[in-house]
Formats: C-alpha cells, structure tokens, sequence
C-alpha cells in the first residue's frame, strides 16, 4: 500500500508540475499579445514625439531664416537705393559749379550718360534768387509742386539726410538735398535728388514670393526627411525592445522548470516519499542551476545595455585560453603567443563559454571525453570539436539568446553572451560546420 501510495503521490506531483508549467505558460502566452501591444503603443508615442518635436523646429528655424533673410533683403534694396540717391547729388555737385559772375555751368554733366536719368529725378534750385530752378529733370517721375520748398525743407535736416514722401498724386519717393557753396562759402544752391522706391519694392516682392515658395517646399522636404529619420532612428530601440521581449519571455520559460522542480521536491519531502536530506541535496543543486542561469542572465542584460564597463588593456590571448582549460579532458592545444586590447574579464567568460560549449556538444572518444582541438592564431581563438554540429536550419540564429537544438543540454545562453563580448570588442563570433561532421567556432577580437 505504501509503494502505491508512493507512485500515486509522485503522479501527482508530476501531474502539479505539468499543470503548473502549462498554466503559467498559458500565462504567458495570453500576455505576449497584450506585452505586443503596449510595446507598439510605447513606439508609436515616441514616433509621434519625435517626430512633432522635429516638424516644430524645422518649421520654426526655416521660418526665422525666411524672415531673416526678407527683412535684409528689404534693408539692403532700400540701403542701395539710398547710396544711390547720394551719389547722384555728390556727382552733381562735383560736376557743376558757379563762374565769378555767379553763372551756373552743368556742361560735364551732360558727358555722363544716366547720371540724372536712371529712375532719379533732380533738381538744382538757386538760392540767390529764389524759386531758380537752375537744373530739373528732362521728364519728371515725381509730380512735384514746388521743389524749392521741398529742398529748404530738407535743408533743416542733417545734410545728406534721406527723408521719405509722396508726390501730389500719392506717388512715395525717397528725397535728398545737397548744398553747395561759393568761395566765400555762402549759400548758392541746393542739389534735390529724388529716387523712385517703387522698383526696389518690386524686386523686393518677387523675391519675398519665390522666398516663400523655397521655404514651403523645403519644409515639406524637412517633414519627410525628419519623418524618415524619425523611423530609422527608433528602428534599433523597437529591435531592442522586441529582444528585451523576447529575453524575458523566454526566461520567464526557463525559471519555470526550476520552480516547477522545487514544488514537487517540497511535495515530495512533506507527503514522505523521499528522505528529508535527500530533498535538501535535490533543492540544492536545483538552486546552483538556477543561480547559474540567474548569473547568465544578468551577464547578457548588462552586455546587451553596454553597462558592463568595458575595461580594456593589453593582455595575453594565449594565456587568458590556457588558464580557462579544464583539467581531465581531451583538449589539443597549438596556441602561439598574441597580445590583444581588451577586457580581462570579459575575455575570461568568453573563452570558458566556448571551451564549456564544445566540451558539452563535443562527441565522446573513450575515456579522455570530448574531443577538442583549440588554436590560437594573433587576435583569434578557434575551437573545434567532433560533434553533431550546428543544425542548418540554426546556423544564423545560433548566437541569439536561448537558441538551442531541442534536446540540447544548457540554456543556449553561451553563445550568445561571446557574441556580445565579441562586439563590445569590435570583433566578431564566426560559426562553421566540420565535413563529416563537428563544429568550428571562431572568436576574432580586433
């Protein structure tokens, strides 16, 4: 009756551990859609954040420089126009002067073609005799009603000053006054040069269109560029979050056997089925199991977030492959002295990893184990062993985490873990079949 109740006892702690496992994968399996949901809600708000923090600075720097760039080209139209108008009066006064009988000459000025045309009209006014007009424009582009008045009004002002006006029919001008002065540095003229701004303007709004149409059609060739770049940018953080997904998925899968274990020990222990040491030394090397893929586990997520605090230095391959051989196995060696830039640690878990990988999956030869070969060649350590190989189908994912051939011993953590070293090295993990058959694994360190 006891050894029925024994083997009914240890069905049903079979029966637990089962049950559990599928429901905490059934757990599993109805959060991976919800896990999946928020991750691409998380994604989408970055996306939308990034990418309306982009549109708003593009848009409002294309604007600024828009701005920027019609207001100076509005000041400088109206500062050429302005050297312009004064140096028409300086040439005027320079070319025309008065005689000892106070007659004006302006015979030079007709020697320079488009001096008193060109957009300007201007004017000489006597001021010995007033309201002489002693120079006027051949056809007048402003209705002026009384240029003197205009020139003595100017006159008030700073000489040379520019004042702005508009004509008896509305028309608006720039205006400038030049004096000049007899030998006895009296008074005898004033020089009214007025310029037509109307031009300037002109040039001015067809610059401030095509301006407009520029920056409209850069700014939407920003909003697709930032667009595009907001995806390329958040491309390596979706991956990264995918893998962080599935890392945790598939730990969450393998802590489950270990918990599942101890339950049916605990059971076991407390129904009387196995001695109360026994149980102790089951629950213990279940803890040393789940310790080591604890401590793996760790190892990856530091390396997958670059947190390990790569130290590096120089340090001797060769070495570093000799102190990680285990004692009792059939390992060939042919290493030649290499000295590398790297982390001592890092390069210690890497080289263990592999030589435990190839001892574990490395075929049987009689008493001396595994058979493995280890070469060490300047920055490389190869290893070969005379196993079943890596299957074809896993060849490419064989370095990801928790990828393994079913039935396979382990947690296909190691592999993954030296790629990563590998990377934070800026070498690389390189995996071959042997004819017939065995594996070659290659770790470069640059």
């Amino acid at each position: 009756m006891p050894k029925k109740l024994s083997l009914r006892r240890c069905a049903e702690n079979w029966a637990g551990r089962r049950c559990f496992t599928r429901c905490a994968g059934l757990d599993t399996s109805l959060r991976r859609p919800m896990a999946k949901r928020r991750h691409n809600a998380i994604h989408q708000r970055l996306y939308l954040k990034l990418t309306v923090s982009w549109a708003v600075a593009w848009i409002v720097g294309i604007a600024c420089l828009g701005t920027l760039a019609i207001s100076m080209n509005g000041r400088l139209g109206r500062v050429g126009l302005e050297d312009m108008l004064r140096l028409r009066a300086t040439a005027v006064y320079g070319l025309s002067w008065f005689d000892a009988q106070g007659r004006f000459h302006d015979e030079l000025l007709d020697k320079e073609p488009g001096l008193l045309t060109g957009g300007v009209d201007i004017w000489v006014i006597s001021q010995r005799s007033p309201d002489t007009v002693l120079l006027r424009p051949k056809q007048a582009i402003f209705n002026i009603h009384s240029p003197a008045e205009l020139a003595n009004a100017n006159a008030g002002s700073e000489d040379g000053a520019i004042r702005e006006g508009r004509d008896s029919l509305g028309v608006s001008y720039l205006s400038l006054t030049k004096t000049t002065y007899d030998d006895a540095d009296r008074v005898v003229a004033r020089i009214l040069v007025l310029g037509d701004p109307r031009a300037i303007d002109a040039a001015h709004a067809v610059f401030t269109r095509n301006l407009l149409l520029a920056v409209t059609a850069l700014a939407l060739l920003g909003l697709a560029v930032g667009t595009l770049l907001a995806r390329q940018t958040l491309r390596p953080v979706a991956e990264t979050m995918d893998i962080r997904e599935r890392l945790i998925a598939a730990a969450a899968h393998e802590l489950r056997a270990p918990v599942a274990n101890l339950l049916a020990i605990c059971d076991s222990v407390g129904y009387g089925d196995i001695p109360l040491e026994e149980g102790f030394t089951q629950v213990r090397h279940v803890a040393r199991t789940s310790a080591t893929l604890i401590d793996k586990l760790l190892l990856l997520a530091q390396l997958d977030s670059s947190a390990a605090g790569v130290m590096k230095e120089k340090v001797r391959l060769d070495l570093i492959v000799e102190a990680a051989l285990p004692e009792g196995h059939g390992i060939t060696t042919d290493m030649e002295e290499s000295v590398v830039v790297a982390d001592r640690r890092l390069l210690q878990i890497a080289v263990r990893n592999l030589i435990e990988n190839a001892l574990t999956h490395g075929r049987s030869n009689g008493d001396t184990g595994a058979s493995v070969r280890i070469t060490v060649r300047h920055h490389t350590v190869t290893i070969e062993d005379d196993g079943a190989g890596f299957r074809m189908d896993q060849l490419a994912s064989a370095r990801e985490a928790f990828r393994k051939a079913p039935g396979s011993p382990g947690y296909g953590l190691g592999l993954s873990i030296v790629q990563h070293i590998a990377e934070l090295h800026g070498g690389q993990l390189i995996l071959e079949n042997l004819a017939p058959h065995g594996a070659r694994v290659r770790l470069q360190i640059n």
